[in-house]
């Protein structure tokens, strides 16, 4: 594995403290100054790696792309659908028990962005398209026929994102439970129907 170097180190740290603070606080809730308080580095790094708070913006939906989908992609393999809703939900309600689970990163900033800047936007529309596929792949290795898989893919990913907006507003672990039944239940309905 390649060295990293201590400019490549300062980018991952803003990258990395950003998505955070956005996700906590909101892209337009948190400042350069904020990121830089976080990481501890000098206003002078932060323009030397990115030329605006929106450049870093869409670094951070690819950083978050790469984190949520590259865990999907990984946690859902060889599993049924049921087996990996409980596996995600599963590692939703360890971080909300923790107080570190503040919903989906695509929802949660590409509502906040989506009439404020259509470039930021199209990146995190480009991640829900993603992760939308992802749940396709999964009902299809679930056994779900073709012509049915995104009718289904698109359905959970609506129960999915709208639990997470609600348990980011009431903060009631019991949401995520309940999401984890609904997407289930979703697909064992199909079955039962098939």
């Amino acid at each position: 594995m390649a060295k990293t170097t201590k400019g490549e180190e300062s980018k991952i740290k803003l990258i990395e403290c950003a998505a955070k603070l956005f996700l906590q606080k909101g892209y337009n809730g948190t400042g350069i100054n904020d990121i830089l308080s976080g990481t501890g580095l000098p206003k002078g790094s932060f323009y030397f790696h990115f030329a605006s708070k929106k450049d870093l913006a869409i670094s951070v939906s690819e950083y978050f792309e790469k984190k949520l989908l590259g865990w999907i992609k990984i946690n859902s393999k060889d599993k049924k659908w049921d087996e990996f809703i409980i596996s995600l939900v599963g590692e939703m309600i360890k971080g909300a028990e923790k107080g570190k689970h503040y919903g989906c990163p695509f929802a949660v900033l590409g509502l906040e962005i989506a009439f404020l800047d259509s470039d930021i936007s199209k990146c995190y529309y480009k991640s829900i398209k993603e992760l939308i596929d992802l749940f396709a792949s999964i009902f299809e290795h679930s056994g779900v026929p073709k012509d049915n898989i995104y009718i289904l893919a698109n359905r959970a990913f609506a129960i999915y994102e709208g639990y997470l907006v609600y348990y980011r507003i009431g903060k009631d672990i019991n949401t995520l439970k309940t999401m984890q039944e609904d997407l289930i239940k979703m697909y064992e309905d199909f079955k039962e129907v098939k």
